[in-house]
Parts: C-alpha cells; sequence; structure tokens
C-alpha cells in the first residue's frame, strides 16, 4: 500500500517544499495514518529497498525555533549558585564563628568540599558553551573537537591538542582544589565559652598539684617542687658553656612559675585537678582551653635592706640564726664537692615569710658539727621575703598538657587573712625535706662555673617561691584535707578557723575561657583558591553575553541542532563512521545563517578539512534579535 493512501494527510505544496525551507507548521498537522499504512511504513523502515522516494509522509517539525538569548536563565543560575557558594565556603573560613563551629570532627573541610564540588557543577554547565562558540568563532571549527567538547573527550580521535590541552585542565582542576585547600591547614579559631557549659558548676582555684602529682611518695612537696621548677631549669641552664640571657620582662615556665624580674618569682596557684582533668576529657585532638583567671601567687623577692641598713639587718638575723639553731630543722646546711656548703635557714617559729640562703665556706669550728657558725653564714646569706600577692594568669589546657602561657602580679600584697599560709604554720622543715632537692638545683652558683652568673637571684627566688608553694600544698592544701578526711578549714596556731576561701587556699574564680579548635588558615592565597571556578564562571556567561552573541550556536548545540539543519547532500563526506564514531581525517562543520520563503535558519555542512575555505564558507553571524527554525 502507498503512502498516498494516508487517510488524512495534508499534502497541499509537498512537491515544492524542499528539504532546505523547512516545515510549515500551520499547514502540515500531524495525522495518524491507517493501520495498514503504518505496517508499510514500518517495512519500509526495516528494508531500504521498499521506500518510496516518490511520496513522503508530511511530518510535523518537533524543533523549537527561538531568537539566541544575550543571558539564559540556567547560565544566570549558575552564576549566582557558584558566587553563593564562593561567599559561603569563605565565610566558613574567615568567620571565627562559623569556622569553630565547623572545626569539630573535620566539618569545616567536608563543608568547603561540598561547596567546591557546587563551584564545580557551575563551571560545568557554562564552559562547553563557552568553548563550542569559541572554537566556532576562533577555532578550525571542525566535528572531532565539537564532539570533543560535547563529550569531554580528553583522547578523542583527532581532537587538537589546545582543546586536548584545556579539556585536560578543565578535569583536572577540580582535583587539583581539593587537594589545594586542604594545604591551608594549621589555623585556628577561638570562641569565648562559659566554662560551667562544660564542666558543670564553679571554676575553683588554689593551692594545688596537677593532675597526676597530687599523691606521690609521703606528700613531702618534693616531688611538686622537682615538677615546678624543672622547666625553668633546663631553659636557664647554659648550652654549650654560655648562658642564655635573663629575660627582661616577665617569663613563665611550666604550669605556675613566674619569674617577674630578674630577683622576684612568683608560683601562681592553680585551677583544681578536676577542673583541668575534665576539660583535657572533652577536648578532641588539636582543640585547646585558654583559660584567664584572677588568683594569688606566692611570691618570693630578694631583699635588698642588707645594704642599706647592715646593722639592723645583721641584728636581726644574728637573732633568728641562734634561735633556729637551737630549734630542730629551721637551721640546716650540705656541704658540696668544694670547700663551700649550701645553708638554709628558716624561722623556729610559725612565721615561715622569710628564707636566708648562701653558700658559706664548709665550718672549721665544731660548735654545731657540719654547720657554719652564725657569724660566717652572715657573710653569705640573701634573704628572701615571701608574700601572698595578686596575680593574673593565663593557662591552655590540651588533651596532653597544661602550661602557663603569662602572667602578673600586683605590687601590694593580699590582706593580712590571706597571709597567714605563709607567716602562721608549723611543721614544714623546709631544710629537712628540701635541702638535697635545692642542692641540686642551686648548687652549681656555689662553685665556680656560676658562681659570678646573672642568674642566681633569679634561681634563688624561684626555688624559694616553689619551696614555700609546693610545702603548704601539700600539707594544708584542699586536695589533701580531702584525702585524709579533715574538715575543709584552716587552723591558725591560736586555734582560729578560717575557711579555705578566707586564707586563699581554694577559692571560686570567675576565669575567661576561650575555646581554640584547629582550622584551615585565613589565608587571601585561600580565598583565591576558592574563587577560581565563580571567576571562570562569569568570564564564560560575560564572554558568551557580549564577545560570542553573534556566533550561530547556543547553549544547547549538540547533534538535535546539526541534524535539524544539516546539508544532506555534504553528508557522503562521514560515511563509514555510523558505527565507529571515528573519521579518517579531520571534517570541518561549516555554519550558515541563511533566509528563505520559511523564514531563518542555520544551515550546517560538513567538508574535508583539507578542502579549500572561501570566505563565504567560513562561519556566519546571527542577526540580532531574529527567530532562527
Amino acid at each position: 500500500m502507498a503512502f498516498s493512501s494516508f487517510r488524512t494527510w495534508d499534502y497541499t505544496n509537498l512537491a515544492n517544499t524542499g528539504y532546505d525551507e523547512g516545515f510549515n507548521y500551520a499547514r502540515n498537522p500531524i495525522r495518524v495514518p491507517p493501520k495498514d499504512d503504518q505496517q508499510h511504513h514500518l517495512r519500509e523502515l526495516n528494508d531500504p529497498s521498499a521506500r518510496s522516494s516518490h511520496h513522503r509522509p508530511s511530518l510535523k517539525p518537533l524543533g523549537v525555533p527561538t531568537v539566541k538569548k544575550r543571558f539564559h536563565n540556567s547560565h544566570v543560575f549558575a552564576a549566582v549558585i557558584s558566587l553563593i557558594s564562593l561567599a559561603l565556603a569563605i565565610t566558613a573560613v574567615a568567620n571565627g564563628k562559623v569556622s569553630w563551629l565547623l572545626g569539630q570532627k573535620n566539618y569545616q573541610l567536608i563543608v568547603v568540599g561540598f561547596l567546591l564540588s557546587i563551584m564545580n557543577l557551575c563551571l560545568g554547565s557554562t564552559a562547553p558553551s563557552l568553548f563550542l562558540q569559541v572554537e566556532a568563532r576562533y577555532g578550525s571549527s571542525t566535528l572531532q573537537n565539537y564532539d570533543g567538547i560535547l563529550c569531554n573527550r580528553v583522547l578523542g580521535s583527532r581532537l587538537d591538542a589546545l582543546w586536548r590541552l584545556i579539556l585536560g585542565l578543565m578535569t583536572i582542576l577540580p582535583l587539583g582544589l581539593s587537594v589545594a585547600y586542604k594545604t591551608f591547614n594549621g589555623g585556628h579559631s577561638t570562641l569565648a565559652v562559659n566554662p560551667a557549659d562544660y564542666i558543670g558548676n564553679t571554676s575553683y582555684y588554689g593551692m594545688f598539684a596537677p593532675p597526676g602529682l597530687q599523691s606521690l611518695g609521703e606528700q613531702t612537696g618534693i616531688s611538686l617542687f622537682s615538677n615546678a621548677t624543672l622547666p625553668f631549669l633546663v631553659a636557664a641552664s647554659p648550652v654549650h658553656g654560655t648562658e642564655p640571657p635573663v629575660p627582661l620582662d616577665t617569663q613563665v615556665y611550666g604550669f605556675n612559675i613566674l619569674l617577674l624580674d630578674n630577683k622576684t618569682t612568683a608560683a601562681l596557684d592553680i585551677p583544681q585537678p578536676e577542673y583541668i582533668s575534665t576539660v583535657q576529657s572533652l577536648l578532641a585532638p588539636g582543640e585547646s582551653w585558654g583559660i584567664t583567671a584572677r588568683i594569688a601567687g606566692t611570691v618570693a623577692q630578694f631583699d635588698n635592706s642588707k645594704k642599706i641598713e647592715s646593722d639592723a639587718v645583721n641584728s636581726t638575723f644574728m637573732r633568728r640564726c641562734n634561735e633556729a639553731r637551737a630549734s630542730s630543722g629551721a637551721y640546716t646546711a650540705m656541704q658540696m664537692l668544694t670547700e663551700n656548703c649550701f645553708a638554709l635557714l628558716s624561722s623556729q617559729s610559725p612565721d615561715q615569710s622569710f628564707q636566708y640562703l648562701g653558700f658559706p665556706p664548709f665550718p672549721n669550728d665544731h660548735t654545731l658539727p657540719g654547720y657554719p657558725s652564725c657569724s660566717t653564714f652572715s657573710h653569705y646569706a640573701q634573704l628572701y621575703g615571701i608574700t601572698r600577692k595578686p596575680c593574673t594568669g593565663s593557662w591552655i589546657i590540651t588533651r596532653g598538657g597544661f602550661r602557663l602561657v603569662s602572667g602578673s602580679c600586683d605590687v601590694t600584697a593580699l590582706p593580712p587573712e590571706k597571709q597567714l599560709i605563709m607567716n602562721d604554720v608549723t611543721g614544714t622543715f623546709f631544710g629537712y625535706f628540701y635541702m638535697s632537692s635545692l642542692v641540686e638545683f642551686l648548687g652549681a652558683f656555689g662553685t665556680s662555673s656560676r658562681n659570678r652568673s646573672d642568674w642566681e637571684l633569679s634561681f634563688m627566688a624561684t626555688g624559694v617561691a616553689a619551696m614555700l608553694w609546693s610545702r603548704i600544698t601539700v600539707m594544708y592544701g584542699a586536695a589533701n584535707l580531702a584525702e585524709t578526711h579533715d574538715a575543709p578549714t584552716w587552723k591558725s596556731s591560736n586555734n582560729t578557723n578560717f575557711t579555705l576561701g578566707d586564707v586563699g587556699l581554694m577559692y571560686p574564680v570567675n576565669d575567661i575561657v576561650e575555646y581554640t579548635r584547629p582550622t584551615l588558615r585565613k589565608s587571601s592565597l585561600l580565598y583565591f583558591t576558592l574563587a577560581i571556578q565563580p571567576l571562570l564562571v562569569l568570564v564564560s556567561v560575560a564572554s558568551i553575553a557580549y564577545i560570542l552573541n553573534s556566533t550561530p550556536l547556543d547553549k544547547d548545540f549538540g547533534f538535535i541542532s546539526v541534524l535539524s539543519g544539516i546539508d544532506r547532500e555534504s553528508l557522503d563526506v562521514v560515511n563509514g563512521a555510523s558505527l565507529s564514531g571515528n573519521l579518517a581525517a579531520k571534517v570541518k562543520l561549516i555554519m550558515r545563517p541563511m533566509r528563505n520563503s520559511q523564514g531563518d535558519r542555520i544551515r550546517y555542512f560538513v567538508m574535508p578539512s583539507s578542502s579549500a575555505i572561501t570566505p563565504t564558507m567560513r562561519n556566519g553571524r546571527l542577526a540580532p534579535k531574529t527567530i532562527y527554525n
């Protein structure tokens, strides 16, 4: 049965309608052929020899004519989304609170990586359209180039080297950016927090041992003394025979030693151990707490009054020395491997707010065997006064550490009741417990190696402050009272009871806490890295809109566009590639906007690249505000 038997098909002007003139939509509505005609049509599709060249159905064209827009909604949308993603990525890094919140469990890296992926999708939706129009306007306009761009075939057959390079760079760009932004590690973000939200109670400070040192040995205080002074000893000791310079400003060492000047040292009160342990348990690797608190400090300062009032000072010394020699443990000395010995003179009374130290010659008299006489010691004794003063300390708490980072102390002392733990204590026996530790800590200054060192007064002040702080802490500190089940009070020598807060052994503090988390560094180079893809999106959109707007292809250019306007007589050049999709040589695709009785349309011609191309056969330009079929 011939196609002429279709019952409702309109053949008006079919013989005069060429493939280059297009179809008239109004005159040729789609019609459904009878069943017999449908079967005949299927036979023609299956058997090309059965096709009729004289009778073809007039099918309704499905193409959508359009005017080439300067801006396409999809491109504008991609540009906006890309810029929003860039803004969010920069905010995730630059904003302190946002970066801190995202710093937990590497959420910041996840969010920035996700936003980079969105930017890459936006770039992938605009870049191919730009590349196609650049190829059509400035390139060799070959089928292989268009195919490589449309399918992103970096290794496509007969693809120009420039496009191979560009497509390769576009492929590795997101991979490179995903690696590049992760190299900006080492930053941090800090947020002020309320410590009660994390530890659940009030912050207490006082004379405490740090975590892990609360119950060592027989609670003599020697272990605390050694741990507190070791960082100072390491930092201030000679290296290869050369002493480091004495600090001109305040300097911190370890967890509570604060060198105020070259002759004054403070041993600061610290947070209670439970506070530190709780904070350490909640910190993730790389996180830290910075705490600043107004606390008290045990300050030891060299007393230079001997040079001003030598007679009165010597008279006081002789009285104290003779009283101490009559008591047990108030005056002690230890022989060194030189002709000198180290001597320590404390008070035989409850007042321990002064200490005498020095390196007198080993005694020749036998009045008190092994001890220099008071008159001999008086020429070498250095007086250090100990007071409790208001101080400010800042610490860093990490998962595995606790250290002092800065501090200062006031000139004025705390009220008298806060001084009781220095001037009204008994049973200290400093010389008995600390003599060996003091000789190890200070012994070098009694020898020729450092007897003229600028560090001597600093070492003496540090040793005295650490000695009194550690001994009082283990004797009367709140932690020790809890372990011995004693009442949480302090009793003076006249049996007056004071609370621990009254005497400054333990007291609440409204400390300032800054919670620090590791994040990406806030770097302008990082921001540029994040902005690369959005910038390329903007360049693509702007170039398409203002530079390439007259190029005869649009954002949805592809196989449908080519099939719609192809010159069928030129297709012979691509015969043989129906399955392989490969051609033996480069083939040009010429685009020519044309006008006929049916309107404007774009015609496509294919020809070997070796063919001579005349100026009229090059890609044409679109007329503005023109609808193309």
